[in-house]
């Protein structure tokens, strides 16, 4: 049976990979390598530091299957012509490579996951938000009547503003259509967007969008039938959420969101609106740092779960992270609400480079920032840039793209896009300078390793805690290691799989060894545990499984992922 628990608040993270005597990978301790030290554990989550060695990938010597090591992709993304600010790579809650600043950088697009995100997630527990909603019933009044009266405004669903399908125009759009109605309404809003005394109501951002955005066909599309990306359907979901709420971004995300070992943004836009209410836009603008942008991630990943609390529901989490059942335009780009995923192999093109899951997930901005994690092997790849100094992208290395001031007033238009890795059409620069490269650096593919069961019930990604039977002496667990999944046999086979409990005060505890569900495929290894131990009757923990794969040459190496964990109350 499951027992959901409505609207929990308050939440963070997993004490995971402290470096202790329960190191899941059997390996001795790591030394630290991170440039930040982690903070001392005092009942919340902190970043731990380990060897990529330990959580097997190359660090800078190739061993195994590495055709590649984390040195190598460093020395890649670092020349100056690249202007890369940070590097970080995170597995299993270690930060295990660290190359570049730490200061908070600008991250464009990247605010969208960071912010956009986890706000609509609180907007759609606790202020009437569901994505099916029209749009309309936050935007209709006043400046933006033609919501509640004139197509396609009156079809546009919040789903649709954040999934890109709405077929409001791109800032970046040529076509006539798109200032036929306003002329000048799209240079307007680039000068509005980061807020300010000047830009106020009624000249204030969103009162320009509601009143003058402008679809992006004619005749015009339905919403959901053609994705063009534009930050203005992001900032209209900003909108209708600090509306529902009542509430600016950032103050949503600081009484609601952030957790222990999580960060804040600096510099979000605030907007003057509606006559004197004040609120933010989360479609760029703001700086944030790597670990503090990585750990927004981890709580998506973990839809939620944090210091064993659920920090909004799982659901509204997984509606937002998920690769299947999304909107079909925006699927056939690799999008589900508002996150980039890797469901068409993106990330993952050649067979070579398919180390990661396509549940893969994350942001990019400005295509010199990229953010993403993948859940079922606990990877996480961070890196920072600006390839333009005062914020704009698409900097040329002879000069500015069209529409971009760059270091004005001596920047003009150029050709030559090398230093934005040739990033023009389906995002090759990030892909082959970090994703496929990273992917190489592995001793051998790493398991996929996910939980199936708690307490007896099939985890749906519905539920914040699953329950024991009444009266059970044991909470009964199982998880799934799937390994070498994309490349064929040969390389790596199960080691075990172990299952580890987090109480948000102490690191994570291993608990036990899983056992070979007979008949079971892809392998499935189960664990009871002591109810006794694991508390009193009403008592609520957090668990996961560390899922190890061993080399077939050289048993001694191995590669674990964690799970993204479970809640389960004892009946």
């Amino acid at each position: 049976m499951r027992y959901p628990v409505p609207g929990a608040i308050g939440v963070v993270v997993l004490i995971l990979g402290c470096q202790t005597t329960t190191e899941p990978t059997g390996v001795p301790e790591a030394v630290p390598v991170a440039k930040q030290p982690p903070a001392k554990l005092v009942g919340g989550f902190a970043w731990a530091t380990a060897t990529p060695e330990s959580q097997g990938m190359c660090g800078s010597v190739k061993v195994l299957g590495c055709t590649k090591t984390l040195q190598q992709v460093w020395n890649g993304i670092s020349a100056a012509m690249y202007n890369t600010k940070s590097f970080v790579v995170i597995r299993n809650d270690k930060v295990i490579y660290f190359r570049g600043g730490t200061l908070a950088y600008h991250v464009f697009s990247a605010s969208k996951a960071f912010l956009g995100a986890p706000t609509l997630v609180h907007a759609m527990n606790s202020c009437g938000v569901r994505l099916e909603d029209y749009a309309k019933k936050w935007l209709e009044h006043g400046e933006g009547a033609r919501w509640s009266t004139d197509y396609p405004w009156t079809d546009i669903t919040i789903e649709h503003l954040a999934t890109h399908t709405s077929g409001i125009c791109s800032p970046s759009s040529t076509s006539a259509v798109c200032s036929d109605e306003h002329p000048g309404w799209l240079a307007a809003f680039q000068r509005s967007k980061s807020g300010g005394a000047k830009y106020a109501y009624p000249n204030d951002l969103f009162t320009l969008l509601r009143a003058q955005a402008e679809q992006n066909r004619e005749p015009p599309a339905s919403p959901g039938s053609v994705f063009e990306y534009t930050d203005i359907g992001h900032i209209l979901l900003n909108y209708a959420v600090q509306k529902a709420c009542g509430q600016k971004l950032t103050d949503i995300y600081e009484q609601y969101i952030k957790q222990s070992g999580m960060g804040l943004p600096v510099n979000t836009p605030l907007i003057s609106t509606d006559g004197g209410q004040q609120f933010n836009q989360a479609s760029g603008i703001a700086k944030w740092k790597g670990l503090d942008g990585a750990a927004m991630l981890r709580l998506a990943a973990r839809l939620g779960i944090w210091d064993n609390k659920n920090v909004e529901p799982v659901r509204y989490w997984h509606r937002l992270t998920k690769i299947t059942g999304n909107i079909p335009a925006a699927a056939a780009e690799a999008r589900s609400p508002i996150y980039v995923n890797n469901s068409t192999n993106m990330w993952t093109l050649s067979a070579n480079h398919r180390k990661l899951s396509l549940e893969t997930f994350g942001h990019g901005g400005n295509y010199s920032n990229m953010f993403f994690i993948d859940p079922l092997t606990s990877t996480m790849v961070v890196r920072q840039g600006e390839n333009n100094v005062v914020g704009g992208s698409f900097l040329t290395k002879n000069g500015c793209s069209p529409g971009w001031t760059g270091t004005s007033p001596n920047c003009t238009p150029g050709t030559d896009y090398s230093n934005n890795w040739n990033d023009r059409v389906n995002q090759p620069g990030p892909r082959l300078k970090v994703m496929e490269p990273l992917q190489e650096a592995f001793f051998f593919p790493p398991p996929f390793c996910r939980m199936v069961s708690a307490g007896s019930s099939t985890v749906d990604n519905e539920s914040d805690v699953y329950t024991t039977p009444m009266d059970a002496t044991s909470v009964d667990l199982v998880a799934e290691i799937t390994v070498n999944p994309r490349e064929g046999a040969g390389s790596s086979k199960v080691d075990r799989v172990q299952f580890y409990k987090e109480t948000g005060t102490a690191p994570p505890e291993l608990i036990g060894t899983g056992t070979l569900v007979p008949g079971s495929s892809p392998a499935q290894y189960q664990l009871s545990y002591s109810a006794e131990s694991h508390g009193a009757a009403g008592d609520t923990e957090t668990y996961f499984a560390s899922c190890i794969a061993k080399s077939t040459q050289n048993g001694a190496k191995k590669v674990p992922s964690y799970s993204e964990p479970v809640r389960v109350m004892r009946l």
